[in-house]
């Protein structure tokens, strides 16, 4: 409720900014009901859904929303009788929510003017598709934080058979771990690098001749089968791919909103 109050707040206070920015809010949309001297207007309910995170508007949760809105200032206009004071901290909450309000207008704003063109969406679907591989693996591993260790147990193995066998072992030994052991079928852009550089090469039914080194440890690595995948086809997955452009878009935007700021950062 305190969030929902410091929103709505931030509404219809001044904005409190300097020189030629937006200082005053006028709200000249319909009143819909009057708690004490407070008018509530349909612009504030719409703030009050928009900060409860609430999509539909049919009659009974607008009615429900306005009861609530209702309680929510009435007990405001408690506080403000008794003279209290938002706290520092509040405050604060109310500047950083108008700062990411404001972040929110200024990537809207970035994204209208550097719309996703054709020639982008095609780039980024070619670009997904050519980081899949055009094939799909049946990958089983075992998982070291040791290199050493992995280097032995893939000393070990002689034989598909004797890898299975110490995936059962290693499972039974590591119960809690997750990821390890037959994680099914996966495309090359959920698998790390080095595994990405040796299963197009590897066999079919063979064990990786060598350990695969990832980020998370030391990896032995059995494939299983392979078997070429179909991309989805453009139209079907157009939507995803504007919003992954958009999102890249405005990380190229953070980035150069961060460079052109005059940022200082003292010990």
């Amino acid at each position: 409720m305190k969030t929902c109050f410091l929103f709505i707040l931030v509404f219809v206070l001044s904005a409190c900014q300097k020189g030629d920015e937006q200082t005053t809010y006028t709200d000249n949309s319909e009143t819909i009901a009057v708690v004490g001297d407070k008018a509530i207007t349909a612009n504030l309910l719409k703030a009050y859904l928009n900060a409860n995170g609430i999509s539909k508007t049919d009659g009974p949760t607008l009615n429900q929303a306005l009861e609530n809105l209702i309680t929510e200032i009435a007990i405001a206009n408690v506080a403000t009788k008794k003279g209290l004071k938002l706290t520092d901290e509040q405050l604060l909450g109310i500047e950083y929510i108008k700062i990411k309000a404001l972040v929110s207008e200024a990537q809207g704003d970035y994204l209208k003017e550097n719309t996703v063109t054709d020639e982008e969406i095609q780039q980024a679907y070619d670009a997904a598709n050519q980081q899949v591989g055009g094939f799909e693996y049946h990958v089983h591993h075992l998982l070291y934080k040791d290199e050493i260790e992995a280097i032995k147990a893939l000393d070990e193995i002689k034989s598909v058979e004797d890898y299975l066998e110490k995936e059962k072992q290693f499972l039974a030994e590591n119960p809690g771990m997750r990821n390890v052991g037959d994680i099914s079928w996966v495309n090359l852009g959920r698998l790390p690098e080095k595994f990405r550089e040796v299963l197009p090469n590897a066999e079919e039914n063979s064990v990786i001749k060598t350990v695969v080194s990832s980020p998370f440890g030391a990896h032995v690595v059995y494939l299983e089968a392979k078997r070429p995948i179909t991309p989805p086809k453009l139209e079907d997955v157009k939507q995803a791919v504007i919003k992954t452009v958009q999102q890249q878009k405005l990380s190229k935007f953070s980035q150069l909103a961060r460079a052109k700021a005059n940022v200082t950062i003292k010990e």
